[in-house]
């Protein structure tokens, strides 16, 4: 089989990075997929920037299927990767962010996965960098040993099954949940919070073929006083799951979010919060904190 993959890019405010992007799916050795670009941009300089991308990876590999859609105003990613994922006419659909990179076999391998597992979503592994090209950590998905509904939201709702480049999903099935809610922090975890509770036949395929890139200085939807209100809004948003989780994992998602607003706090410079949230995480669960901190030191490592 050779099924047909679409895959989503919904851009906002980069060019270089874009045509990275671009080129890492001219590299692919898949050849039956198509790609859908979103330009977000709502905005006639950056408008023309996309284009020109987009006409630069046409003339160089026009073998390949690109659709370029463009926003008249600004909707934010998730409406914007919707808006691919409904104009998209691939039997799968996969996500690439404006500024990541896939590796070649990305989408081979991950269709095939797919395929002989009869799917309706999975996940993959994920390479975090930072801007300069240093790894910055070695995602993998180990704690992954169940796949039933309440297994997944649990191991969900501690750990974040995340990193939309590494989804890909039975385009029939992404369009029957709703595809992604109106939210853009966050909007990963709930479309993946989405999926499991509806029962979708789920798989992880612990290989890496994915290049993300993790800003330094915060920039963007993910980072400053955005980031801060999401991740308590997400919070929030997990009590209510709390009388389905033991102790264990109740103990270990404060920890989590306390350690996420210490990491947000501190790059953001605020000295005094980040010490605050850093006690709160440590005191939440002290053994799981030091775990949590040694791993990703660990995986930082890995190459």
């Amino acid at each position: 089989m050779n099924p047909k993959v679409s895959v989503v890019i919904a851009t906002f405010r980069r060019n270089e990075s874009l045509d990275l992007a671009l080129s890492s799916l001219g590299e692919q050795s898949y050849s039956n997929f198509e790609i859908v670009l979103v330009d977000d941009n709502a905005d006639a300089e950056w408008n023309a920037a996309v284009l020109k991308n987009v006409t630069k990876f046409r003339k160089a590999f026009p073998n390949i299927e690109l659709r370029l859609l463009v926003n008249d105003e600004n909707l934010g990613s998730a409406e914007t990767r919707n808006k691919g994922i409904f104009n998209s006419d691939g039997q799968f659909v996969t996500f690439l962010d404006d500024d990541d990179v896939y590796l070649p076999n990305k989408i081979s391998n991950q269709v095939r996965f797919m395929v002989d597992g009869d799917l309706d979503f999975a996940v993959t592994d994920l390479d975090l960098y930072y801007d300069d090209g240093s790894l910055a950590e070695h995602k993998t998905r180990k704690y992954i040993q169940r796949t039933d509904s309440q297994s997944l939201l649990t191991y969900h709702l501690m750990y974040h099954i995340t990193g939309t480049d590494t989804m890909m999903f039975k385009r029939d099935y992404l369009v029957s949940i709703g595809a992604f809610p109106p939210i853009d922090i966050g909007d990963e975890f709930y479309l993946m919070l989405r999926s499991i509770e509806n029962g979708g036949r789920f798989g992880y395929l612990p290989t890496c073929d994915v290049r993300a890139i993790v800003h330094r200085d915060g920039t963007g939807l993910s980072g400053g006083d955005g980031k801060i209100k999401g991740e308590n809004k997400l919070y929030e948003y997990k009590k209510q799951y709390f009388g389905r989780l033991d102790m264990k994992a109740k103990r270990y998602i404060r920890m989590r979010h306390h350690a996420v607003l210490a990491f947000a706090q501190k790059r953001r410079g605020k000295t005094f919060a980040f010490i605050k949230e850093g006690i709160f995480s440590v005191l939440s669960s002290p053994i799981a904190c030091a775990m949590m901190l040694k791993n990703r030191r660990d995986k930082a490592g890995e190459v």
